[in-house]
C-alpha cells in the first residue's frame, strides 16, 4: 500500500543489530518509506549531518553511545525531528527519559510493525502538515 505520504518520508533505522535494521528497511520500503540504516549511534549522528530525515527509529540499548544520549543529541540538531525508539522488556527507564527527551513514541520488542507503521503514519501527516505551514508562512513572508 503505497502512498504519497509514503514516499515522501524518508526514516533513519538505528540498531546495533543487523537483523532488526534488515527487517525493519525491508518492511518499511514494501511501504513505501525511503529508509537508510546505522549500526551505531556515532554513525547515524554523522548520517544525519549529511542528510535529511523526518524520522530516526533508534534502539535504546546500544554500544557507546545509548539512544537516550542519541535522542538528546539529534534534538539539539534538529528540535522537530521526529524520534521513535525501540527497546526490550527491563528498560522502562530509558523509555521514560526518552518521551521526556521529546520521543514521539516507542516500540517493545520484539516489533510489532503494524504498530509501527501506524506512528509512521501519523508522523507522515505531522511531516506533511508542517511541511504545507512552512511553504505559506515563506510565500506570506515574501510578499510583505
Amino acid at each position: 500500500m503505497k502512498t504519497t505520504a509514503n514516499s515522501k518520508l524518508s526514516i533513519l533505522v538505528v540498531d546495533d543489530d543487523e537483523n532488526i535494521r534488515m527487517v525493519l528497511r525491508q518492511s518499511l520500503e514494501k511501504e513505501g518509506y525511503h529508509v537508510s540504516t546505522a549500526n551505531s549511534a556515532e554513525e547515524a549522528l554523522n548520517t544525519l549531518q549529511r542528510s535529511f530525515f523526518h524520522v530516526v527509529i533508534t534502539d535504546i540499548m546500544m554500544g557507546e553511545m545509548n539512544g537516550v544520549e542519541l535522542l538528546l543529541q539529534i534534538k539539539e540538531m534538529n528540535s522537530l525531528m521526529q524520534i521513535y525508539v525501540m527497546t526490550s522488556h527491563g528498560t522502562l527507564p530509558h523509555v521514560i527519559q526518552c518521551m521526556q527527551g521529546g520521543a514521539y513514541d516507542f516500540f517493545e520488542k520484539p516489533l510489532k510493525i503494524e504498530d509501527i507503521l501506524i506512528s509512521l503514519g501519523e508522523a507522515a501527516r505531522r511531516a506533511t502538515r508542517w511541511s504545507s505551514l512552512y511553504s505559506s508562512h515563506s510565500l506570506s513572508s515574501k510578499g510583505k
